[in-house]
């Protein structure tokens, strides 16, 4: 990526985090799709901007600011037209940014906003490739659970296939650091998460392939939102729960990225 004009898209403002080595050293456009208004997530976008403001990056992000609780209702709803009108947005964004590399949220069935991001990045490579632009598309890892019984959630891993590798200086390793700290003393979800990542001077990143199949899971991946959603339908919050099957392969469908993907006109 040395001497690339890069840009970054991500579901929710910590996973700048994992990714910040890529954030010090080339310094891309950055994008932040989603904000909770409650919950884990609540207020994470304003510690990332202060911490990122120290090291000269603040300028370099843009929010949508989307509602996660209203993209959960909408997709509760099947209302695919409510997360295309997203999808337009992270292009319009793209364009304007012109990056030659696009990287953001691997495909990994752990979280629902997660996945829909890579679904909205991949189809606005696909309209601008359309144009005939030629723009590099890579997914970097956040969080999975092997599909294994009894297996144990991993972060910042690629459990399959071949990927490249961001290997961080000691001064890199060392800012990274400092900013998940400056974050997590203002959230606990990321002073909770933050450890977890067994790799911090390596980050791991892979190109996206154009003919991935949306409708399947990734292999050797369990659906853990589908676990998760059923764990909270159990315990009374809510009645009905985001599942890979009934939500998300139909919003795959509805934006033309399913087995033979057909390009939205841009």
């Amino acid at each position: 990526m040395e001497g690339t004009r890069v840009a970054v898209v991500v579901s929710h403002p910590a996973h700048l985090l994992p990714a910040a080595g890529m954030l010090l050293r080339w310094r891309p456009h950055v994008l932040m799709v989603y904000r909770a208004v409650t919950g884990n997530g609540a207020g994470q976008e304003e510690a990332i901007r202060a911490a990122l403001g120290t090291r000269g990056l603040a300028d370099r992000l843009t929010t949508l600011g989307v509602s996660e609780t209203e993209s959960f209702n909408r997709a509760l709803a099947g209302d695919f037209a409510f997360h295309a009108a997203v999808g337009d947005r992270v292009f319009d964004w793209l364009v304007g940014a012109r990056p030659d590399a696009v990287l953001g949220d691997a495909y990994e069935a752990y979280n629902f906003h997660h996945d829909v991001t890579r679904l909205l990045i991949d189809d606005a490579v696909q309209r601008w490739r359309a144009r005939g632009r030629r723009i590099g598309n890579y997914e970097f890892p956040l969080s999975c659970r092997p599909d294994v019984p009894g297996a144990a959630v991993r972060y910042g891993v690629l459990l399959s296939g071949a990927f490249r590798e961001l290997k961080l200086t000691t001064a890199e390793l060392t800012a990274k650091r400092e900013l998940a700290d400056a974050v997590g003393r203002r959230d606990p979800f990321v002073a909770a998460t933050a450890p977890l990542f067994a790799r911090p001077q390596a980050e791991a990143y892979r190109e996206v392939p154009a003919d991935r199949d949306y409708t399947v899971p990734p292999p050797g991946l369990a659906l853990y939102y589908d676990e998760r959603g059923a764990e909270v339908v159990r315990a009374g919050p809510h009645a009905e729960a985001i599942t890979f099957r009934h939500h998300f392969v139909p919003l795959v469908l509805a934006l033309g990225l399913g087995p033979a993907p057909l390009t939205r006109a841009a």
